[in-house]
């Protein structure tokens, strides 16, 4: 679908050596690398002024970037929830409400925002993480009824566990110190490019709401969302205490 459909992509991060590698071998598509930090919400505006001076307009908004986190809410400082929410959810806000105001305009446009299968249910050891997600949950879902009329989707994207560097930076209880435990290949994770197809058709499609996960996550947030008694009786009381306990050790936590 996207090598049919895609002829122009804007792709931006932080730090944009490694875009620039890969953005060069994205043969016969045109292609913006654009450096962008989600925490400078100031810069938002023109940064897509720049995005529509060359292309004319968005037709399609992914937001994928943030942190995750690794350790007990008793432990945890208040900062590490702050600069969670700060980048897993204004940053996503500030991005939206930038590109939105143009696909209004156009009477068009597909919004896309990663959020994960923890912000469906709660999950152990990440808290902060988890209330970012359910917040990204909401705004999305609330913007999908707002957006309606102006032919806009909202397609929200929850992955389970996907192989990533995402534990390798996740926040601690201290603010200033990463997890620093390369876990990428450890465990029970989707392939990241089977994810990225998934992830593509429910695009494509315009799903509102997509869980996209391996065994036994996918199934666990089944549990949690239509039986929500059992979940809560036998797998909280058993499968979270086991995480726990993995992360107190320093084991892998899938």
């Amino acid at each position: 679908w996207y090598q049919r459909r895609v002829r122009e992509a804007v792709v931006s991060t932080q730090s944009t050596g490694k875009l620039d590698c890969e953005a060069a071998g994205l043969n016969g598509e045109s292609v913006m690398v654009l450096p962008m930090d989600l925490l400078e919400f100031d810069k938002m505006p023109g940064l897509v002024s720049q995005v529509l001076e060359r292309f004319g307009k968005i037709d399609i908004l992914v937001n994928n970037a943030g942190r995750s986190q690794r350790s007990l809410a008793e432990d945890t400082e208040l900062k590490v929830d702050k600069a969670l929410m700060e980048l897993n959810y204004f940053g996503y806000v500030a991005h939206t409400k930038a590109v939105l105001p143009s696909m209004i305009t156009n009477k068009s446009g597909t919004i896309v925002g990663i959020s994960s299968l923890t912000g469906k249910m709660g999950t152990p050891v990440s808290t902060a993480y988890s209330a970012s997600k359910h917040a990204v949950m909401g705004f999305l879902s609330s913007l999908r009824m707002e957006v309606y009329a102006h032919n806009i989707s909202v397609c929200t994207v929850c992955p389970g566990p996907v192989r990533s560097n995402i534990s390798l930076h996740s926040f601690t209880e201290d603010v200033t110190k990463e997890y620093n435990q390369d876990v990428q290949d450890a465990g029970k994770k989707q392939e990241t490019r089977r994810f990225a197809e998934l992830m593509t058709a429910a695009m494509a499609a315009r799903v509102p709401e997509s869980w996209i996960s391996i065994q036994p996550y996918l199934l666990f947030t089944y549990i949690a969302q239509y039986l929500p008694s059992v979940y809560q009786s036998f797998l909280v009381s058993r499968g979270a205490q086991g995480r726990i306990n993995k992360f107190k050790n320093k084991e892998c936590l899938y």
